[in-house]
């Protein structure tokens, strides 16, 4: 028996070094081909970022941009000299002969180097044109933004101080946009002067490129050959490393280590056998894993109870923030509902009662919904509490909490709020509005909007806002909102909209209550199975005979 074996274990070995010699032939001419394949593709992606990317970008002769440039930077001069160096000139003017042209005694020369200017704008620091070398199709006083919308971003640019060129490929070609600063005499901006011309596009040759290209490919050839061959040579001792890899995954495996793996990267005999490892490693750890997953899902359920356990807590406490009652008001109907899209919202209204008798009306909006809009709704129900009994006019209240708010609030958020108060006895209403939706009045029959102007609160600091007033009648209804109604859609996705409201409004009769009759006529709009999509509040204020 052992002289069988022995007998068959040179046969055997002669056939692995057979087979392992066939193996590292063949991986030196894959070796070999890959070398030249990449360094083809290299060269072919290079030419094709060529072809694609260069020459389609918007170059131009630097002579050009240079000249374009310079002429930019003259006007800017002549402006700031124009204003005294304080304040741009209304009387330039791009015409030649003018008194005060900002055109160069040598415009007209032949011997410019750059093309001329087919447009020359000055334009103002709120972005108005305030002289035009075109005037029939770029007049004077007009937006800049509105009348090169695709150059709005360079012309405010230079309006903050910075100067800048934009090239842009046109069906009448390259046409270089120049914008300049026009700066005072403490180098701050004052204005910006901007020039529009043709230019000429650089163009390579691209068949010098061609043949260079050919020439490196030949190079690679060359070069790449002998190197891949001498390299697939010395890779063939990875497969020393693989046996070994394997070995070593199988005696850890064997200790009790079961995360063992061995990467399987070709079909070949060492690659079957790292399948097999594998195959056997996986069937045993499955069951571990699915083990780990219980637990997971398990804890992913108590987190998620968690979290609806920590938002409903949150419900609470805002709603307890919500006024609790409508204050008696012997003379005057309120009404109020308050529905959050999710479990807490950025929604608000309150009443404030003054010693005078006097009643304080809020309600506001906060951007977005959920608990970052919460938070900051209840941020600015306290400043407002704070800020109304400091003083008794509304605008200053606003004014005091915007500033206020402006320092703490999260970028990218602000709150829209409305605030009245009212005088029961004479029925005078005083209020102002910082950006929310204009309450509507509702009056014999027709319905007209409490205007007021002034920006949303936590936007800009130092803001003030408008007072108006108005003596309210029996039997008026004044309706404070949120968006969360108007912006309301129905299947089709058509919106609830302004309008629409404002035609119920003239609609409703005495007889309904305006909230309800509200609420019954946007679960018609929306239909069944309406997800609400905002916020919404809504406060109505009605004088009745005492």
């Amino acid at each position: 028996m052992k002289s069988k074996e022995s007998a068959r274990k040179p046969g055997e070995h002669q056939h692995w070094r057979n087979r392992f010699k066939g193996l590292q032939f063949r991986m030196t001419i894959s070796y070999v081909a890959v070398s030249v394949a990449i360094a083809l593709l290299i060269e072919l992606l290079f030419v094709g970022i060529f072809f694609f990317v260069i020459l389609r970008l918007p170059f131009v002769d630097q002579n050009t941009l240079d000249a374009s440039e310079q002429t930019a930077q003259f006007y800017a001069l002549e402006a700031a000299v124009q204003g005294n160096g304080d304040t741009l000139n209304p009387h330039s003017t791009f015409q030649s002969g003018q008194p005060f042209s900002l055109k160069p005694p040598s415009a007209n020369s032949s011997s410019s180097q750059a093309s001329t200017p087919e447009l020359e704008l000055l334009i103002a620091p709120n972005g108005q044109v305030v002289a035009s070398s075109n005037p029939s199709l770029y007049p004077t006083s007009k937006s800049i933004a509105r009348l090169l919308p695709n150059q709005a971003q360079l012309t405010r640019n230079a309006l903050a101080g910075k100067a800048g060129n934009v090239v842009e490929i046109t069906p009448r070609g390259h046409v270089l946009s120049v914008a300049q600063p026009v700066l005072n005499r403490e180098n701050k901006p004052i204005g910006a002067i901007y020039i529009q011309s043709l230019a000429e596009a650089f163009s390579p040759n691209v068949f010098s490129f061609l043949g260079g290209w050919l020439f490196t490919v030949i190079f690679w050839i060359i070069l790449t050959a002998p190197i891949g061959a001498v390299f697939g040579m010395l890779t063939t001792r990875g497969l020393v490393k693989r046996l070994h890899r394997l070995v070593s995954a199988t005696g850890k495996f064997a200790d009790g280590d079961y995360s063992q793996r061995v990467p399987t990267k070709k079909r070949d005999e060492i690659g079957l056998l790292e399948q097999q490892f594998n195959t056997m490693a996986e069937q045993l750890v499955e069951s571990i894993e699915q083990q780990k997953l219980l637990s997971e899902q398990h804890a992913r359920q108590e987190e998620r109870a968690r979290i609806e356990q920590e938002l409903q807590t949150a419900r609470l406490i805002q709603l307890s923030l919500l006024p609790k009652e409508r204050p008696p008001l012997p003379g005057w109907r309120l009404a109020t509902y308050y529905q959050a899209a999710r479990e807490v919202g950025g929604d608000l209204y309150d009443f404030l009662s003054f010693e005078d008798g006097r009643l304080g009306l809020v309600i506001g909006d906060v951007t977005d919904k959920g608990m970052p809009a919460a938070l900051v709704m209840a941020s600015t129900r306290s400043m407002l509490r704070a800020a109304a009994q400091a003083t008794g006019s509304p605008g200053d209240v606003l004014a005091r909490v915007n500033d206020l708010l402006y320092a703490d609030i999260p970028e990218k958020m602000f709150v829209t709020c409305f605030y009245a108060i009212l005088d029961p006895g004479s029925g005078k209403l005083c209020y102002a509005n910082a950006g929310h939706d204009l309450p509507y009045r509702q009056c014999s029959g027709s319905v007209h909007e409490l205007r007021a102007t002034g920006m949303p609160l936590g936007l800009m600091p130092g803001m003030r806002y408008e007072e108006k007033e108005v003596m309210l009648a029996h039997y008026e209804n004044i309706l404070f909102y949120t968006d969360g109604l108007v912006e309301a859609h129905n299947a089709r996705r058509e919106m609830f909209g302004f309008p629409r409201l404002q035609t119920l409004l003239a609609e409703h009769a005495n007889s309904t209550p305006l909230i309800d009759f509200l609420l019954d006529e946007l679960k018609c709009f929306t239909g069944d199975g309406w997800e609400q999509e905002d916020d919404m509040t809504l406060l109505t204020l009605q004088r009745t005979p005492v």
